[in-house]
């Protein structure tokens, strides 16, 4: 079964209390709380797996390092849901957005880094890597300094 990957815009001040609800007394799901606390902002059809190939890969062939945040709680959360949780910031937004213009790649360069990372054959990979950046560049238009960007694969 795809991995879904889901992007959910919320105020930045909510983030403590998402991470409370998660692991209070009366635990609720993350992607529950999510959506009663945020607004999706992008539809991602593609098995959502492919961000733990992405990530990794533009951190390193393109130094585009999403996976780092000044916020400690979502790492605690990826932790207690076993998903994979990073958080796009306004700081994210500076940094990144015109390098993650989709035009920046091609699906041969992402093939490539694909094969080379994994270790497997492409077979599309690229296509739902460029797929990934589109989704990427697409959330970081809805950040600014009071919201957030919630990413989040399960």
């Amino acid at each position: 079964m795809p991995a879904i990957a889901s992007f959910v815009r919320l105020p930045r001040e909510e983030l403590k209390d998402i991470a409370k609800a998660i692991t209070g007394d009366d635990p609720q799901s993350l992607p529950d709380v999510l959506a009663a606390n945020g607004t999706s902002v992008v539809e991602f059809e593609e098995d959502g797996d492919i961000f733990s190939v992405l990530l990794p890969v533009l951190a390193d062939d393109y130094d585009i390092d999403l996976e780092t945040s000044e916020n400690a709680v979502l790492a605690d959360l990826a932790e207690v849901t076993e998903a994979l949780v990073f958080i796009l910031t306004k700081e994210d937004q500076d940094k990144y957005y015109e390098q993650l213009n989709p035009e920046n790649f091609t699906v041969e360069e992402l093939d490539e880094a694909y094969e080379d990372f994994s270790e497997e054959d492409a077979d599309g990979a690229g296509a739902a890597m460029l797929a990934g950046i589109g989704a990427l560049y697409q959330a970081l238009q809805e950040v600014d300094v009071d919201h957030v960007v919630v990413v989040t694969v399960t």
